[in-house]
């Protein structure tokens, strides 16, 4: 698959980013309550959260395809 406007490396940086806060706020919501259940609930919205990055990215392509689609 092509990148035609170059933003999947750009996705993917704010995907991990993303993830990643929610990630450290798992931690240290668990350093902090002892709380598993917080742990396992913000270690799978970590994961959601880059999905979801991932998808908007997806679409943001689409549309600028559309775009494109219209110039021409």
């Amino acid at each position: 698959m092509t990148d035609k406007h170059n933003t999947r490396k750009i996705s993917r940086i704010i995907a991990v980013v993303v993830s990643a806060v929610f990630a450290a706020l798992a931690v240290a919501g668990f350093n902090r309550t002892g709380d598993i259940t917080q742990l396992v609930l913000f270690l799978g919205l970590s994961a959601f959260s880059y999905m979801l990055v991932i998808f908007l990215f997806k679409g943001i392509n689409r549309l600028l395809d559309a775009v494109d689609d219209r110039e021409h």
